[in-house]
């Protein structure tokens, strides 16, 4: 289901499948997807440093590659930066769900920066934060 909405962020699961070519359904759909974005789109920090390590961790891209994308993302996109006061409401957005900090943190950029929507696959945790979280492979 997509949703045509003006500001969006997208989650680093998503990065992951435009980068990494071992799933190639999820791969081919989301070049598809972001080929067809239009609006202002929206990364964090969290969502670049996220996508570097899984990246780094699951030994899908070399180094380099890694750099590579990055330089990409941050052209296309407007990339937030996070600080310590999303860091305090990330605190308080995950005090009744723990185990989700990091989540927490991107969904506190997103409210500061006025962020309606999060594109990703991961959309039950992000609603248990109280973020509209769409999944554009589905």
């Amino acid at each position: 289901m997509l949703i045509e909405c003006n500001r969006f962020l997208i989650d680093s699961n998503l990065l992951i499948y435009f980068a990494d070519e071992t799933d190639s359904e999820k791969h081919s759909k989301v070049i598809d997807w972001f080929e067809s974005l239009r609006n202002d789109i929206f990364l964090s920090t969290q969502n670049i440093r996220e996508f570097a390590n899984v990246c780094l961790s699951r030994k899908l891209l070399d180094e380099k590659e890694i750099v590579e994308f990055i330089d990409v993302f941050s052209a296309r996109f407007i990339v937030l930066q996070d600080n310590f006061i999303d860091v305090k409401v990330a605190i308080e957005l995950c005090k009744n769900v723990p185990g989700l900090f990091w989540d927490a943190n991107i969904a506190a950029v997103m409210i500061r920066n006025k962020i309606d929507y999060i594109y990703t696959e991961n959309v039950k945790d992000f609603q248990k934060l109280g973020i509209k979280a769409i999944n554009p492979l589905k």
